[in-house]
């Protein structure tokens, strides 16, 4: 496996200790974590604390995000040791308060009516590090702390996107995600041809063709399943090209490869750990092992790029690559998809974060 030459470390290692929270660093990593915070209004928080969960309404409810680099144990209250409830007094033998309700039930602890509130608004798959309740006259704010957990290639010849609007969320992003899949088939073999006429090395050539080969796998599993939420998945149209400028390869590549497909290879590595079913787990940690590796190849091809352009060639491709990544910085900050969490995709405030510091490891040592 060969890594760009911006690194020093592979890029699944890499994608591994951002997920670990490690940013680029190998040795002496500390965990870190980071708060999300959810306003609510004092009637929403007394049902919650009524284990009546209420859905978010938008139009009263707003969510912020901000990064906690204290430590859990300071400033916040641990949700799986319970805190004392300051409206009674009393504690619990196991750490938590109980209080009992004017209707004569029994209301949730302060910790776990915040864990319910985190549970329910924030995110329903990550480990819960600690929760805070802060109250006053109006509202209600809920400080959710986690760990930092800190689509494919396209080509020119991808004449089609895989749209597909079905009533599960989750069905229609894995049929779209499988044509992306299959319409990467297409892609390399297609920059395989390009590449050839172009005289590029051998060794490149057979990746190339390798990746290829791990897209049709991909494209087959990720159909499976759509289809089993019962998504149908649209075959993806493309067309034949000529042989293109290099210049016009080259900055395909930067955009396609260096950029989108290297972050869809950090998200594939955060679906395999956090996806909700362990058959999603185990399908999305073998996509993110080959994704990896065919980032690492589009970091490649970039570098032989680099050997065959000038100097306004290679500035093309830098200013192509950084207009990719503010384009995806802007998408993923007003990405919201509540109905796709049970696929492991990162929440706003982790992909966001995910994204600066893969661009602080990797693509800003490349411009």
């Amino acid at each position: 496996m060969h890594s760009p030459h911006y690194l020093s470390l592979p890029l699944a290692a890499l994608f591994a200790n951002l997920l670990a929270g490690c940013g680029d660093s190998v040795h002496g990593c500390k965990a870190s974590k980071y708060t999300e915070k959810v306003e609510l209004t004092p009637e929403v928080y007394a049902e919650f604390q009524k284990n009546n969960p209420i859905e978010p309404d938008p139009n009263a409810v707003t969510t912020s995000a901000g990064t906690d680099t204290t430590d859990a144990s300071t400033g916040t209250t641990d949700a799986s040791t319970g805190t004392t409830d300051a409206s009674t007094g009393t504690t619990d033998g196991d750490g938590s308060a109980t209080e009992t309700s004017t209707t004569g039930g029994e209301l949730l602890s302060e910790a776990e009516t915040c864990a319910l509130v985190c549970k329910t608004r924030v995110n329903d798959f990550e480990e819960l590090l600690g929760c805070e309740v802060t109250e006053e006259a109006t509202k209600v704010t809920v400080a959710c702390t986690y760990p930092a957990y800190c689509e494919g290639r396209r080509h020119a010849c991808v004449t089609s996107r895989g749209e597909r609007a079905e009533a599960d969320a989750a069905g229609a992003w894995l049929a779209r995600a499988a044509h992306d899949e299959a319409a990467s088939v297409h892609a390399f073999r297609s920059l395989a041809r390009e590449l050839a006429a172009w005289g590029a090395p051998a060794e490149l050539l057979a990746r190339i063709d390798a990746a290829a080969a791990d897209e049709v796998r991909h494209a087959e599993v990720v159909a499976a399943a759509a289809r089993a939420r019962g998504a149908e998945v649209t075959p993806p149209a493309h067309a034949a090209l000529a042989v293109r400028e290099l210049l016009a390869i080259a900055v395909e590549n930067a955009v396609e490869g260096c950029v989108r497909e290297t972050w869809a290879a950090l998200a594939a590595a955060h679906q395999a750990r956090f996806a909700a079913a362990p058959a999603l787990r185990a399908m999305y940690a073998e996509i993110a092992g080959d994704e990896a590796r065919h980032a690492e190849l589009a970091w490649a091809i970039d570098a032989w790029f680099m050997g065959q352009l000038d100097a306004a060639g290679r500035e093309a491709v830098a200013t192509a690559r950084r207009a990719a990544i503010a384009e995806l910085q802007a998408s993923l900050a007003g990405f919201e998809a509540p109905g796709l969490r049970a696929l492991g995709l990162p929440p706003v405030a982790t992909a966001v974060r995910l994204c600066g510091e893969l661009d602080a490891a990797l693509w800003s040592r490349a411009a």
